[in-house]
């Protein structure tokens, strides 16, 4: 497509906004909203299905597994078939498999619809943090903030919500409803916003986005570097460190997150509500570290994303003085800050290291590898609960391990960050590989 052939780019950026708004919409109810369910309703689906603890909470362990696995296949998939052939079936299944858990009388059942929860999930994931790093370059950061803003905003509704309806009509019920919702909703709002790629219309995301950085703007006829090829630096040394850092950084996030209704309502004199208010709090405050931590990753790009990871260590630090009500505020404000900067760091990572060539491959291994450490930390910390009776041993683990995290990513290099002043003509395949 020619230039005299193109549309205006006002129009095609009014596209690019869709994609935020879908992301938003999906994120929010059919992502963060579904997962954020879970741990209200461990208590009482413990009790009334009479599980334990660890077999309760590894609905959540299961479907994070399973997220891993199809993070492996996802970008073959997206690859092979095209984003949105892909996305609209994965967002028809999630929300199936939530309704589906109004039948659950049994654990195999409840495992295999986390299990189908998880796969789907994954692929929607991916796929909204692809379309959003295609579209833009410099502002990645913050655009994602903003498009994962949406949990925030279900993090004012879905925990009080859930709380409301176990009461009320009980877990079944609830899980129910809300499955419905993403059912109908989500898969109208995937058909009608998603566009897939700026390329399709004449455009990069660099003349749409070009940021503040020392590169700017691409000059007009300029060749833009797209980043290498997956194949040459699949295997390195630095591709391996980020695999196993963004693993860790699901273990010191997400695996935190499951247990803090459980943690407070079990293990201080706060409550049931106020368990539930901590966990809305998390998932709000969360809001305000996706904008925050997007400025910052615009900014500072990979060192910003080994501050979010420290301070993922802190917060986990800050569970043991959890006693009154000023120390469970100042803990679920750090947890939702650092919780938000985690939410977005995929695509930024994806894009500033490797380029948008490989998007979908980085991102979809980003996503396995941050399920992998999750569904493992959710199991770990289960189990240390039931072996020693209480959160102190694993939450020491997890904030050690945030810490050694934090340190990797301060190992990794921009190259196609818009803020980058090194030198980027060394090849990928020039690195060591990995042992």
């Amino acid at each position: 497509m020619t230039g005299a052939d193109r549309i205006p780019i006002e129009q095609v950026r009014r596209y690019a906004r869709m994609n935020i708004v879908a992301g938003f919409l999906i994120w929010g109810i059919a992502l963060a909203g579904v997962s954020m369910m879970m741990p209200i309703m461990y208590n009482t689906i413990s009790q009334d299905m009479h599980w334990t603890v660890s077999q309760t909470t590894s609905f959540m362990a299961i479907k994070s597994a399973v997220s891993a696995l199809g993070g492996l296949f996802a970008g073959g998939l997206f690859v092979k078939f095209g984003l949105k052939r892909v996305f609209v079936p994965s967002i028809v299944t999630v929300g199936a498999s939530t309704c589906l858990l109004y039948f659950v009388n049994n654990l195999p059942v409840y495992y295999i619809l986390a299990a189908a929860s998880g796969f789907a999930s994954i692929l929607c994931l991916i796929a909204i943090q692809v379309t959003l790093a295609q579209w833009y370059s410099g502002s990645l950061g913050r655009i994602t903030g903003f498009a994962m803003l949406g949990g925030a905003v279900a993090g004012l509704v879905v925990p009080m919500a859930t709380s409301f309806g176990l009461h009320r009509y009980g877990w079944h019920v609830t899980t129910g409803v809300g499955g419905i919702i993403v059912l109908v909703f989500l898969t109208l709002a995937v058909v009608l916003l998603v566009r897939e790629t700026p390329e399709a219309y004449g455009y990069t995301a660099e003349e749409l986005d070009p940021g503040h950085g020392k590169r700017g703007a691409p000059a007009a006829g300029q060749p833009i570097d797209h980043g290498p090829e997956f194949s040459s630096f699949v295997k390195t040394k630095q591709f391996a460190l980020l695999i196993v850092a963004t693993a860790l950084s699901g273990v010191i996030s997400n695996s935190i997150n499951e247990y803090i209704p459980l943690f407070i309502e079990r293990h201080t004199n706060l409550g049931s509500y106020v368990a539930a208010l901590g966990f809305t709090i998390v998932l709000v405050i969360s809001g305000l570290g996706k904008i925050l931590f997007g400025w910052v990753f615009d900014r500072f790009s990979t060192k910003g994303v080994s501050l979010c990871w420290a301070i993922c260590g802190i917060a986990a630090m800050l569970t043991f003085p959890l006693a009154g009500f000023a120390s469970f505020l100042v803990f679920t404000v750090v947890r939702g800050i650092s919780h938000g900067g985690v939410v977005v760091q995929a695509p930024v990572l994806a894009r500033h290291i490797y380029g948008v060539k490989s998007l979908p491959q980085v991102i979809s291994l980003l996503g396995a590898s941050f399920h992998l450490g999750a569904s493992a930390g959710i199991a770990a910390i289960g189990l240390g609960v039931d072996l020693t009776g209480g959160f102190t041993i694993p939450f020491i683990i997890v904030a050690v391990l945030a810490f050694v995290a934090a340190a990797l990513g301060l190992r990794f290099e921009p190259k196609y960050w818009s803020g980058y002043t090194g030198h980027k003509d060394a090849p990928q395949t020039a690195e060591a590989p990995a042992a």
